[in-house]
């Protein structure tokens, strides 16, 4: 008799167990994993969905870290989307890894790209022979000579395009009156070369520097132009998921006026939003 009791009682705890867990999600709410990263990515995603704009997704954020590749997180479908990079990126990933199978969903900000130095407070300072880091990877890394030009520090020899910024490389430079050498490195690495006595200055992005504790108007010796910029930050997702009810609520979201003004509020002139509803 006891045994039954304890069996009855148990099967009750659990029948309201179940009950509650039920209770906290929402009936038919769809769950979106989305990798990004830390700052500014993860943070409007969190404001995206404390906001109250998402009414059937639910969002599961998951922080990029370490050498992970996001893009083939999402091929391989351990997340339903990422949200890093902007379209150049997103093109030359896809032409090196030969798919066409991932796709931009939304757009909604800028990182405009700044050259930073802790030696110099202006560009002409900066020596003849020196050394100015940069990113890695192509399009940021023609994306950082063109800054650069920007700056009178170099000429290049054609304009910067969305398709060309895959395919520069040094050998796209017309003049480097200062005869310039560049170190590449991972963009999460370069504000700590601003500390490297045999680093005259560094090109960074905006989501880099202000994990940095830096700020494009204040501390960047020249940020390059937002108007006609091509390299707004993206959500990406596959094919096969890019007309989900979820990722267009999500998409609508993130490009809403609500979270443009947001950004504008949140970040200053480090994160620009893209839309001219959020002028």
């Amino acid at each position: 008799m006891t045994t039954r009791f304890h069996t009855l009682a148990a099967a009750v705890a659990a029948l309201a167990l179940s009950t509650v867990g039920l209770a906290g999600c929402a009936a038919g709410q769809e769950t979106l994993k989305i990798s990004a990263d830390a700052t500014p990515h993860a943070e409007i995603l969190q404001y995206v969905q404390d906001s109250g704009q998402l009414k059937d997704t639910k969002i599961q954020i998951e922080t990029i870290s370490g050498e992970v590749d996001p893009n083939q997180l999402l091929e391989a479908g351990d997340v339903s989307a990422n949200f890093f990079q902007h379209k150049p990126y997103l093109d030359d990933w896809q032409a090196q890894h030969k798919t066409n199978n991932l796709v931009s969903v939304a757009s909604t900000h800028l990182e405009p790209m700044s050259i930073y130095s802790h030696k110099y407070t202006a560009v002409a300072d900066i020596p003849a022979g020196s050394t100015v880091a940069v990113p890695k990877d192509p399009t940021n890394y023609a994306r950082a000579l063109y800054v650069l030009q920007t700056a009178g520090l170099l000429t290049m020899k054609q304009p910067a395009t969305e398709a060309n910024m895959s395919t520069i490389t040094e050998a796209d430079i017309a003049s480097n009156a200062k005869q310039l050498k560049f170190v590449e490195l991972d963009r999460p690495q370069l504000p700590r070369t601003l500390d490297d006595p045999q680093v005259a200055a560094s090109v960074i992005n905006s989501n880099y520097a202000i994990e940095a504790g830096l700020t494009p108007s204040k501390d960047g010796l020249v940020t390059e132009p937002v108007a006609n910029n091509p390299y707004a930050n993206i959500l990406v997702t596959t094919t096969a998921k890019q007309n989900d009810p979820g990722m267009k609520e999500l998409a609508a979201a993130l490009e809403s006026p609500q979270t443009a003004a947001w950004i504008k509020q949140k970040y200053g002139d480090s994160i620009v939003p893209v839309h001219e509803s959020a002028k």
